[in-house]
């Protein structure tokens, strides 16, 4: 059944789109900026001339209608160039596998394309009389969505080596641009992104264009999309750079959205940062002064071959395990640790020897302990218990808080379902202890980071893909001076924020501190006592004892 994408009353007279779809669109003011803006010419002074903006970026909020805009660029992008080649990016195949795809077929209905009908993935259409491209694909159409006019969206992950060269692409869509790689992204993509079809399609507004969106970078590695803002207000004949929040979508969100957004927001940076697009502040003295993304993060840890095979017809279980994770030694114990408070937070490691590796978060933010464990960690680590089912536990003294009613502590409760579950479990904390002393933590763990593959101490790593709440955490954990001289506290004052229940950034780093610090802290204060010199870790440039 056709019908109309409607705009705002204002605006029904200047835009409307006929699609396949039974239920009626209404867009929001950003995405008809966007669709106008993007539809037609704008003059470039430097030329003399005018052209269209062939570099789109979106940074909007969760629930501001990104997967409607891209479906719609999408959808222009198939009807501008039939027989034509575009890319979907993503930053790893397990991303594209479990998040791009499904958000693009989403997408896709909204404007009123169907899998199945309008378009094919992982296949050919030709059987079903589709068009065939200019250039098919030369091995295989596994990660290609085929549309009945010929053109063809190939996924291209940057974590599959050269996985996007040997493509002339017309156009590139990347969702989640935040987290793209740069220098990746510009060898394996943009260098592709070529392709007039001899000249046919070079007066097309979306031909060669380029278009990302993604929700606030909330991390150093996302610098380069927030900068192409500067570029967009120097060039905005080139370079177009939409801001938006959840409120620009209000009409099409429920009625208790926000609310229900507030309350499971692990922290009111989060809440800020994803729903209502403001951009977090950089913590300039931080409690990780050595914490550095070039030695500490690491990717390409998911086992592509595993991801490949199961392809992109994948079923959720087949996604969510440490099959498709290539860091995990199986034959090594985890080590585990917890931090509770108004938010439970799940830091997985492992002692792989001359590397300490953060290989995977969890967390809930309403709940019990059971949860985390029975329905987020049991499933995921299943397959690892078959080679070594030994946990290593740590946790911070609330885990020896007795829960309401019982005579159980919750370090006790966690132990107990670890075990129902079929895992060993070794307590590495002492009934009663309590939490180590900021500054002593604050010199052990920039210690192990500024020296780790040194003396007997490991290199400490964090997967990236993996980890990004931690390395949120860490990046945004602030500190301030303790109260003895020239000693250092990690700032947790927001946890007393009355606007949020609980908070993101402390919780989570402290799920790092707390193994590294007992497992490591006697070698780091045996190395430090053999230096003639007192060790002295400064916050920022120029920081020095009182």
């Amino acid at each position: 059944m056709n019908k109309e994408i409607k705009t705002s009353d204002q605006s029904k007279a200047r835009i409307k789109r006929v699609v396949k779809q039974k239920n009626e669109i209404l867009l929001n003011l950003p995405q008809y900026a966007v669709i106008q803006r993007s539809s037609g010419k704008v003059y470039n002074p430097q030329k003399e001339t005018e052209q269209y903006i062939k570099t789109i970026i979106l940074e909007w909020a969760r629930g501001t209608g990104k997967s409607t805009i891209l479906g719609w660029f999408i959808k222009e992008a198939v009807k501008q160039m039939p027989k034509a080649t575009g890319i979907i990016v993503g930053e790893t195949y397990s991303q594209i596998l479990s998040r791009t795809l499904p958000s693009t077929k989403e997408g896709l209905a909204m404007v009123g394309l169907y899998e199945d009908i309008d378009y094919v993935v992982g296949k050919s259409g030709k059987s079903l009389g589709f068009e065939m491209p200019f250039q098919a694909p030369s091995r295989t159409w596994d990660n290609v969505i085929h549309f009945s006019n010929g053109f063809i969206w190939i996924l291209v992950s940057l974590d599959l080596p050269n996985a996007g060269r040997g493509i002339n692409s017309s156009i590139v869509i990347g969702d989640e641009a935040a987290l793209l790689d740069q220098e990746r992204l510009f060898n394996n993509v943009q260098t592709t992104n070529r392709s007039t079809c001899g000249g046919l399609y070079e007066n097309q507004p979306l031909c060669n264009a380029e278009i990302y969106a993604s929700s606030v970078a909330m991390t150093q590695k996302g610098q380069w999309f927030t900068e192409m803002e500067k570029k967009a207000i120097k060039e905005p004949w080139n370079v177009m750079f939409v801001k938006a929040n959840a409120f620009a979508n209000k009409q099409n969100l429920a009625s208790d959205w926000f609310d229900r957004m507030m309350e499971k927001a692990p922290s009111k940076m989060h809440y800020n940062a994803e729903i209502l697009n403001i951009r977090p502040k950089k913590v300039l003295n931080g409690f990780y002064p050595q914490l550095d993304p070039k030695k500490h993060y690491y990717r390409d840890s998911f086992d592509n071959d595993y991801l490949l095979k199961v392809g992109v017809h994948a079923k959720k279980s087949q996604l969510e395990t440490c099959r498709q994770d290539r860091d995990v030694m199986l034959g090594k114990p985890l080590i585990v640790s917890i931090d509770w408070g108004n938010i439970i937070t799940l830091t997985v490691s492992q002692d792989q020897g001359e590397q300490y590796r953060h290989l995977k978060t969890f967390f809930i933010t309403d709940g019990i302990i059971d949860d985390i464990i029975n329905d987020m960690f049991a499933p995921y680590y299943d397959y690892k218990k078959e080679f070594n089912n030994v946990i290593e536990f740590y946790y911070d003294r609330n885990g020896n808080t007795r829960q309401p009613n019982s005579r159980v502590t919750f370090a006790e409760q966690a132990i107990n379902c670890f075990k129902l579950k079929g895992w060993k479990v070794i307590n590495k904390i002492r009934p009663a202890s309590e939490n180590p002393p900021h500054n002593h933590k604050f010199i052990v763990i920039n210690y192990l980071l500024k020296n780790g593959g040194t003396n007997g101490l490991p290199i400490i790593q964090i997967n990236e893909n993996n980890c990004t709440d931690l390395i949120i955490s860490l990046e945004n954990a602030p500190a301030k001076e303790g109260k003895q001289p020239n000693t250092i506290e990690k700032d947790k004052r927001s946890e007393k924020s009355k606007s949020l229940q609980q908070e993101h950034a402390t919780h989570f780093s402290d799920t790092f501190d707390i193994p590294l610090y007992w497992k490591y802290y006697r070698k780091v204060d045996q190395l430090i006592k053999q230096q003639s010199e007192k060790v002295f870790i400064p916050l920022f440039p120029g920081h020095k004892m009182k």
